[in-house]
């Protein structure tokens, strides 16, 4: 028998909102580097840009032309972690659409 503890779907599904810092991707995959509001500090001397996880994107299934924008810094994002509340394995599901402030 399986163990389901670590299912994903079974377990907490722990979704956020948070801002794109860095999108210069070392493997040209799409991800980003993003703050997450509330789950990191928003004190960048605390906790640098360069030391937030990578969130992946994620794409549709249609992809037929392989074309997709990777998000722009300040774009806000919504996500879920891969890996529930350890909080490690961010990704991307969508830009919410607004005016930069």
């Amino acid at each position: 028998m399986s163990n389901r503890n670590s299912f994903i779907g079974l377990d907490k599904f722990v979704w956020w909102v948070g801002i794109v810092e860095d999108r210069a991707d070392p493997l040209y995959s799409g991800r980003c580097k993003v703050r997450i509001f509330g789950w990191h500090s928003q004190n960048t001397s605390q906790l640098p840009t360069a030391d937030l996880p990578w969130a992946q994107p994620m794409y549709p299934i249609n992809r037929g032309t392989n074309t997709f924008g990777t998000p722009q810094p300040d774009d806000w994002i919504v996500g879920f972690f891969m890996d529930g509340e350890s909080g490690q394995m961010p990704i991307m599901m969508g830009v919410l659409p607004g005016i930069k402030q």
